[in-house]
């Protein structure tokens, strides 16, 4: 700030509403990177001064990689507002009906008011940009028990093994499972995954086909 007149700072205290220990930063990069490095700032400040409050879950999200709108967390969730929403919304305003529970910033516990009406769910897929046909193949027992009159329901799953982690004041959560798995998803322990017999792909009608090779030129 230092590089910038007078004049300048005065007016940017004036469009901020700053006062004597006040702070505003400044990113300059893409978009994407800004957004990153803004959030990170932000939630460490939050941290720091407890201002972090309660907030409700989008339903979507815009995927990085293809700029599409996607589902942010548990696509079988409420939308609030139910059909309404996903009728008159922007996807990315709409909330969901999904909760968590967190301590010193690690998730203990997660959940969800499922959806369980069948029309909503193939019009949140459609907006994520799965066809009726998509969703039938997919979740297909899942949409013929919502037909048979499946009730509202709700759950919540507790993340026991990363209490423990917290109250053993572990950094990370291999330390307090007995079989963890490593960066390659792999569990060293249990020698898993490993191979199978033929006979056991042919039950599974599994068949392994090598990449063909390349012919260089």
């Amino acid at each position: 700030m230092k590089f910038l007149p007078r004049v300048q700072l005065d007016t940017i205290r004036k469009i901020g509403r700053t006062e004597d220990g006040d702070a505003i930063f400044f990113i300059a990069d893409s978009p994407e990177k800004a957004n990153e490095i803004g959030e990170a700032v932000r939630t460490e400040l939050a941290n720091r001064l407890s201002l972090i409050a309660q907030v409700d879950f989008p339903m979507f999200e815009t995927d990085k990689e293809t700029g599409k709108t996607a589902f942010s967390h548990n696509p079988f969730s409420m939308p609030q507002g139910g059909m309404d929403s996903l009728l008159n919304k922007n996807p990315l305003d709409i909330l969901a009906w999904q909760y968590g529970i967190a301590c010193n910033g690690v998730e203990l516990s997660s959940g969800a008011i499922r959806n369980h009406r069948p029309d909503i769910m193939y019009k949140a897929f459609e907006i994520a940009g799965y066809t009726r046909e998509q969703v039938d193949s997919r979740f297909g027992g899942m949409i013929n028990a919502f037909r048979f009159g499946a009730p509202p329901r709700g759950g919540i799953a507790p993340g026991v093994d990363r209490m423990v982690m917290l109250l053993c004041e572990e950094p990370n959560i291999r330390e307090v499972i007995a079989f963890p798995f490593n960066q390659q998803a792999q569990d060293l322990m249990m020698n898993a995954p490993s191979e199978v017999e033929p006979r056991q792909l042919r039950e599974l009608h599994i068949a392994i086909k090598a990449p063909e090779k390349r012919i260089e030129k």
